[in-house]
């Protein structure tokens, strides 16, 4: 992603890899902050400390970055279970647009014309523009299931 892409495209190449398994995609589309969110995340639920530092740093070895990049995939896909990934339409939030260098998209899953509605929402994606580029700080599934 050399040139400038929207926050819509960007948002879209990320569920994409979060889809198809392209964890190296993943984790090279998050936010610094981002990347701070998901290695708490993962230290609050047991990851080694010294591990998410050494990832966090970008000293980890190999295969502990491998098993760490495929877990944190394997986690977003279970986050969006149940929806049509290939299929999903990315539509920016407008009033997220307010503040400079944020933005929020939009995940809709589109339904059939007969439905009467144009789509299902499925997730928001909150974003920052690092270095001209639009980064993945959150996602956030919208889900109807207990917490």
């Amino acid at each position: 992603m050399s040139e400038a892409v929207s926050p819509e495209e960007v948002a879209k190449v990320f569920v994409d890899a979060v889809a198809w398994g392209e964890h190296h995609t993943v984790w090279d589309l998050l936010s610094a902050a981002g990347r701070k969110v998901v290695l708490r995340v993962g230290a609050m639920r047991g990851m080694d400390q010294d591990l998410a530092d050494r990832l966090g740093e970008g000293t980890a070895a190999t295969a502990e970055r491998e098993e760490f990049l495929t877990d944190l995939v394997s986690g977003l896909r279970a986050d969006l279970t149940g929806n049509d990934l290939d299929n999903l339409v990315a539509e920016q939030v407008e009033a997220a647009t307010a503040t400079p260098g944020r933005a929020m998209v939009m995940l809709v899953l589109p339904l059939p014309p007969a439905l009467g509605i144009a789509g299902l929402p499925v997730a928001e994606v909150e974003m920052t523009e690092e270095a001209g580029q639009w980064r993945v700080d959150k996602l956030v599934p919208r889900t109807s299931k207990p917490k």
